[in-house]
């Protein structure tokens, strides 16, 4: 089975030759002061980041959670459908939890966004940008719409950019109540290593950072990410392969636009849905590639499928074609 519901990278950016290089570096019987400082240094130079405004800890979940327990007392607040973990981190620290529904094509009106935001007030509104699972971006004036409606309430805004190295470079709101949740388990592959970032600002990085652990990460895990982020030829030449991956994808499932809806992608997926979608899913499955399906009434006839292996291609292209044919000869 081809696995196409888990969004993380079909193949490994790990060298084998790195494990010589982390085991000199690693130090075991010491506390990681120092690879946790050369990690967060590689990684704001890499992004144009100020180091004392970013931090790590064990993934971009961790960092969602730690944002809930400082920043959520009055509530949190998204959109539906974003990532799933939202709602069950408010339910776990037993916040006050708001959702704002998207329209029947999964776009969002952020005029009904800002009302809630008012009419509700939470102390925290979060999302998804590029967004999980519709696989797009939302417009720079709408995420200043959310940002100066929580500014208004004296609340703060969560952008989730898990996928934003698939995405488009885009103007962030501004201000020290907007926060950034970033990591490197998509676009870099690391998804086994958990190191999520935080990028904040002022007294909000104080609050947030404030319940982090004094060593939230291990020893061989910072030393393998940087070995593997110092390696630059090697970090763009993976990052290139994954976004020809996107583009395979994309393009594959481009074929079945007139019998479902299909979204341009700004992530390592895409995003079907309509009365068709499920079909295709599950003919795909019965012949080997597994996409995501949803429980969630909002979801229940969408599919998302993730990147895989550019070999991988030639048979999912086929089947696809096999099952249009079919929808054409049943008609």
């Amino acid at each position: 089975m081809i696995i196409m519901n888990r969004n993380t990278s079909p193949i490994s950016p790990i060298k084998n030759e790195y494990m010589d290089e982390v085991y000199k570096r690693t130090v075991f019987q010491d506390y990681p002061d120092v690879e946790l400082g050369q990690l967060k240094d590689i990684y704001a130079k890499d992004n144009n980041l100020n180091v004392d405004e970013i931090e790590l800890a064990s993934g971009a979940d961790e960092w969602i959670q730690k944002a809930f327990i400082t920043l959520g007392q009055n509530g949190v607040m998204t959109i539906t459908p974003d990532f799933f973990m939202y709602r069950d981190y408010a339910e776990q620290l037993q916040l006050p939890f708001y959702e704002v529904e998207s329209e029947a094509d999964y776009s969002f009106d952020f005029a009904k966004i800002v009302k809630a935001i008012h009419e509700k007030k939470p102390s925290l509104f979060i999302l998804s940008n590029p967004h999980n699972p519709t696989g797009l971006m939302f417009k720079e004036e709408e995420l200043q719409a959310v940002a100066d409606a929580m500014a208004a309430i004296q609340g703060y805004f969560i952008i989730d950019e898990a996928y934003i190295e698939f995405g488009e470079e885009y103007t962030r709101p501004e201000g020290d109540h907007v926060l950034i949740i970033r990591t490197l388990s998509k676009i870099y592959g690391l998804a086994g290593l958990r190191i999520g970032i935080i990028i904040a600002q002022g007294e909000t990085y104080d609050k947030v950072t404030r319940i982090n652990h004094p060593y939230p990460l291990d020893h061989v895990g910072m030393n393998l990410a940087s070995v593997f982020l110092e390696d630059k030829a090697w970090v763009k030449e993976y990052a290139d392969y994954q976004l020809e991956a996107r583009d395979l994808l994309v393009d594959a499932f481009r074929k079945v636009n007139q019998v479902m809806n299909v979204n341009d992608s700004y992530t390592n997926f895409v995003f079907t849905y309509g009365d068709k979608a499920l079909s295709l899913g599950r003919y795909l499955e019965a012949n080997g590639f597994s996409g995501r399906f949803y429980e969630e009434d909002n979801l229940k006839e969408t599919v998302r499928y993730s990147i895989i292996k550019h070999e991988d291609y030639s048979r999912l292209n086929e089947l696809i074609e096999e099952w249009l044919k079919n929808q054409t000869i049943k008609k």
